[in-house]
């Protein structure tokens, strides 16, 4: 555990030293080439994009002025960068111990050939990236959209796109594996390790600890002097599962996955934002294991538990039924690839362990009220360094006192919990 004091520092004196000319001039080639056409780099600008609030990177859009091949008149494009957060140098270093961001810049190779196996379009292109951050296209100026601010949970026509890009992901991963008779697992081995669901990972173990200090408060198991023991002595142990869980299945058929499909991660066509696939961002999380990991998350992540049980027959006949129209479309038979929807059932009970203790943890982040850790990271960064990798158990508890929404959904996320755990070994 990190208990160091966070000093916040600039590490780079202004945005300005993002990129040099002669990077800006190869980033506006790989963009004209898409569209066969070669320019001259007038000028470029980098300004931050203040609509992305991540907590582990940094945002800009990149704008390229520049003239094309036998024109006269002086184009822009506007590009949009991530890059390691140099705004704290705590946080920096996290971040590259963490390795999120070098492993996002290396496995953008394989996302850009993992498009061509499909007609739908389900991700951004990268034109270029570096050690420290990588350029993609503007998924709003490829006409996507994303929800608007303060969204909390989506309805099953919002769930269906993301199901459907999942689905694409999924076997267009499985596809790229035939076409090239290599297992991505195995020739991605170095960019696939896990790197946040890990007994060395701050971010995950103060979120445990935060959810069995939650769990021994639940209304059901308060004065239950057997519950509570369970949940002292027995309980962490269960949970311990789940580190097993994340890593590719001896049992399932892998693939490529997300992993991080929630609504802040995904955006919708401007037209047909209900019809065509969903573009999914973010892809700092990804592992190979089955697809389960990715269904399990997205629904956890993006419905209200309620609306999750009772949506799931649904929710598993959409994203199924998209698998099954892809592998259609690429010459795969599921059943050969132990991807029959009896056999993805399966691994949804297997894996559901997984998806509601990421779900509770992730709820100690992602649902707290009042835009509480982003005003953390702005106003009080010791407090956010402590809050996230050292302890917040407090915090939620003194939250959920005060905030009786926060409350009900903390206590219906650690009910599922317990359902899979505690009252199933009753």
């Amino acid at each position: 555990m990190s208990n160091e004091p966070c000093s916040p520092v600039f590490t780079r004196k202004s945005r300005s030293e993002l990129f040099t000319s002669e990077e800006c001039t190869k980033i506006l080639a790989n963009l004209l080439a898409d569209k066969k056409e070669q320019g001259v780099l007038h000028s470029f600008d980098i300004v931050p994009a203040t609509e992305h609030t991540g907590f582990l990177g940094e945002y800009f859009h990149l704008y390229l002025r520049y003239q094309l091949e036998d024109q006269k008149d002086v184009q822009t494009s506007r590009l949009f960068v991530k890059s390691v957060i140099f705004q704290n140098a705590n946080m920096e270093f996290y971040m590259e111990k963490m390795g999120l961001i070098e492993k996002e810049i290396r496995l953008y190779d394989l996302l850009n050939q993992l498009k061509k196996f499909s007609k739908h379009v389900w991700s951004a292109k990268c034109y270029f990236t570096r050690a420290d951050l990588f350029v993609m296209q503007n998924v709003e100026d490829m006409g996507y959209v994303a929800l608007p601010a303060g969204t909390r949970f989506l309805s099953e026509h919002q769930m269906a796109p993301i199901l459907k890009s999942l689905a694409t992901l999924h076997a267009s991963s499985i596809a790229y594996e035939k076409q090239q008779g290599k297992t991505i697992g195995v020739e991605f081995r170095r960019w696939l390790k896990e790197v946040s669901v890990d007994p060395e990972v701050e971010w995950y173990t103060t979120g445990l600890r935060a959810v069995l200090a939650v769990a021994a408060t639940h209304p059901d198991v308060l004065d239950d002097s057997e519950a509570q023991e369970f949940i002292a002595q027995e309980l962490p142990r269960c949970l311990d599962k789940v580190y097993c869980m994340v890593n590719p299945s001896p049992v399932h058929r892998n693939v490529f996955v997300h992993r991080d499909a929630w609504n802040a991660n995904v955006f919708y066509h401007k037209q047909r934002p209900h019809e065509e696939r969903s573009i999914l961002v973010d892809f700092q999380l990804c592992r190979y294991s089955p697809p389960a990991m990715d269904f399990h998350l997205v629904s956890y992540l993006n419905l209200e538990p309620s609306a999750r049980k009772r949506m799931m027959g649904s929710l598993i006949d959409t994203y199924y039924d998209a698998l099954a129209e892809e592998f259609r479309e690429m010459g795969i038979d599921p059943d050969q690839e132990q991807l029959s929807k009896q056999e993805f059932e399966q691994s949804l009970k297997d894996f559901s362990l997984f998806g509601a203790t990421y779900n509770c943890i992730a709820a100690t982040v992602l649902r707290l009220p009042d835009n509480y850790l982003k005003t953390l990271k702005d106003k009080r960064p010791e407090d956010f360094h402590r809050f996230c990798n050292v302890d917040r158990n407090a915090d939620v508890l003194r939250l959920m006192r005060d905030h009786p929404e926060f409350a009900d959904y903390m206590y219906d996320c650690v009910g599922d919990l317990l359902a899979l755990t505690y009252h199933k070994l009753k």
